[in-house]
């Protein structure tokens, strides 16, 4: 199993919401409900999404840790 404390901006938006389904939450919070829509969504790296949306990195990892980590019940 995967381990939350390994996401990072190399990881693909697929592989985070895949493996912690609780992370839509933060992609819904900063990119909006149609980010689920869009062809790039699932093979892009987070750092690509994020650059897109002109949105933190690391700040956006760190959310995108504390829903997975909460998901684990960590």
């Amino acid at each position: 199993m995967a381990e939350w404390t390994n996401i990072s901006g190399d990881m693909t938006t697929g592989e985070v919401t895949n493996t912690w389904p609780s992370t839509k939450a933060v992609f819904t919070k900063h990119f909006g409900s149609g980010c689920f829509s869009c062809p790039a969504f699932g093979a892009e790296p987070i750092s690509m999404a994020c650059a897109m949306h002109s949105t933190d990195l690391g700040m956006f990892v760190g959310e995108l840790k504390d829903a997975a980590k909460a998901e684990s019940g960590q």
